[in-house]
């Protein structure tokens, strides 16, 4: 059965959360080049970045606050550890979920992305801070009901 649907590339670009998904792929592929030098990934990034501004964490929050799925979690702080970047915490309780801290080598690397991820501001021209304000809802805690927004 033929379908009378027909889409023009403006029309495609003119639906902006397609367009904020194509260019958070580009993004991403534009960050991992500035931090490829110092051994580390985007997502690499966020997990250290995250523990040095809210101190310890247990992987779920910290699955949370970087926007990945808790399972990748293990692994990614498995690699971290494992290069002294993060360590362990003792858990404060039987059957509590251990705490994840930065090591002072993690902080010494992090000192070193800082200032290359902090250029990419740069990438988005004189209006960073009301991007940032645009975006910021669909990054924390679900502040932006889909069921309310018309999305389902």
């Amino acid at each position: 059965m033929p379908s009378d649907f027909s889409v023009t590339g403006d029309d495609v670009d003119s639906v902006a959360a397609w367009t904020v998904i194509r260019a958070a792929r580009e993004l991403a592929r534009r960050l991992a080049e500035e931090l490829a030098p110092l051994d580390l990934t985007p997502v690499e990034f966020g997990a250290l970045v995250q523990l040095a501004s809210g101190g310890e964490r247990n992987q779920a929050e910290l699955a949370r606050a970087v926007g990945v799925r808790p399972q990748s979690m293990a692994a990614l702080m498995g690699g971290l550890e494992t290069r002294g970047l993060v360590e362990r915490g003792a858990a404060p309780g039987r059957g509590r979920a251990s705490r994840l801290r930065l090591t002072r080598d993690g902080r010494e690397l992090l000192a070193d992305a800082w200032p290359r991820v902090r250029v990419s501001n740069a990438w988005f021209g004189d209006d960073v801070d009301g991007l940032v304000a645009a975006l910021r809802p669909f990054t924390t805690d679900g502040s932006i009901n889909a069921a309310v927004d018309g999305v389902v």
